[in-house]
């Protein structure tokens, strides 16, 4: 009992000499992994204090509440995954190919992050909260925004149909994808047949083509 006690103490004390930055990171790594497993309801500031081995106080210098600290994590998702997406893509001059990338880049981050977009698509159907809504708003109007950048470009360059409008190819490119990722943990068959996605890519892509 007094080596468990002890333990505890230790794991406290090692925590509390991490820098602020670190810590904070520290405090979401943890949040994220109860966000996924019990969803925003039922994790609390107790449980992610408990997870990150310290006290309820601790968590409170660097998040007023559960709910600030879901908008962070939501934020920092967005932040990353945007990001990561526009850097990885930027070399890529022709519109088509820059397109096919961002989707594949999409589909990789479904397995590669999945902690963060398990959170987002949790968050979509559990929650109703309207700031948590604003914010998950936001990733998706980046995503158009990422997407009709690209379109207009191909637009511009004769690659794509100048009659559509941008946003409409850019949503539709968001709802497949969403739609894909949304189902892939039932085991639907086709998804595992060769060259799917790739089909299923080409098949919206060619919508936009002139």
């Amino acid at each position: 009992m007094e080596a468990a006690k002890k333990t505890r103490r230790t794991k406290i004390k090692s925590t509390s000499r991490m820098r602020k930055a670190d810590r904070k990171r520290q405090l979401m790594q943890h949040a994220k992994q109860l966000f996924v497993t019990l969803g925003y309801q039922h994790t609390t500031t107790e449980k992610i204090a408990q997870a990150a081995g310290v006290t309820e106080p601790v968590l409170y210098r660097h998040f007023d509440s559960k709910k600030t600290l879901f908008l962070e994590v939501l934020d920092d998702i967005r932040l990353a995954t945007i990001g990561r997406w526009e850097s990885e893509a930027a070399d890529i001059a022709d519109p088509l190919a820059r397109l096919n990338a961002i989707v594949d880049l999409y589909l990789g981050s479904t397995r590669e992050h999945a902690v963060d977009f398990h959170i987002m698509h949790r968050s979509l159907v559990e929650t109703d909260d309207p700031e948590i809504a604003a914010s998950l708003r936001r990733f998706y109007l980046d995503s158009e925004n990422m997407l009709a950048q690209v379109i207009r470009v191909g637009q511009a360059k004769g690659a794509f149909r100048p009659d559509l409008d941008p946003r409409v190819g850019a949503w539709e490119l968001i709802r497949t994808a969403l739609g894909y990722t949304l189902t892939l943990p039932l085991g639907i068959p086709i998804y595992q047949e060769k060259n799917y996605v790739r089909q299923a890519i080409s098949c919206v892509l060619k919508c936009l083509l002139a």
